[in-house]
């Protein structure tokens, strides 16, 4: 049997979504997964077909003004012709991630908005498990923004802090799991 591939699709504005989405690949590849990184700010040929070929796509983008980024929300536009009529990503697996400042941040709305998106095409969403901090002591640091729809990290000038890093490479293993499930 080969391992699932999973491509990560991003737009990143400062960093912190690209940070988070090579955590992701990390923990993709820790899974035992293949992780294909496409940033989707200049698409070309190989990287739709990366898309296409790919076992589940976990989508990223920064919240700006309480949604998707416009580079991402530009990606998404693009698959409304023959992506989305030819149903071309039924039923593949898919997952959402997004950063923001604030613990919040309206960072719920955009993955709201990549999730009608997934569900659109048909997709299989996939969100996030973990129970973070007070709840679960143990898990201090992971989930902070308490979402479950999909992962939703902080951004700040220093960069992902350690919890957001390690929530990222969990989320990447889940995914990466559930696809093996899913494509045996």
């Amino acid at each position: 049997m080969t391992s699932p591939t999973i491509a990560i699709a991003y737009f990143s504005g400062s960093g912190a979504i690209a940070q988070s989405a090579e955590l992701i690949a990390e923990g993709v590849l820790s899974a035992g997964a293949e992780a294909k990184l496409v940033d989707v700010i200049d698409l070309r040929p190989d990287g739709w077909t990366t898309l296409h070929d790919a076992d589940a796509i976990i989508m990223g983008t920064p919240t700006y003004m309480g949604g998707p980024a416009s580079g991402f929300k530009a990606f998404m536009d693009q698959t409304g012709e023959s992506i989305w009529t030819d149903r071309l990503w039924e039923d593949k697996l898919a997952g959402g991630f997004t950063a923001g400042v604030n613990t919040a941040g309206d960072k719920l709305s955009t993955l709201q908005a990549l999730n009608v998106f997934a569900m659109q095409h048909g997709m299989i969403w996939i969100g996030q498990e973990v129970i973070g901090a007070p709840v679960m002591p143990e898990n201090e640091g992971l989930n902070l923004s308490g979402t479950f729809l999909g992962l939703a990290v902080n951004a700040n000038t220093k960069g992902l802090t350690e919890g957001c890093q390690e929530s990222s490479r969990i989320y990447g293993q889940r995914v990466a799991k559930l696809a093996k499930r899913w494509t045996r």
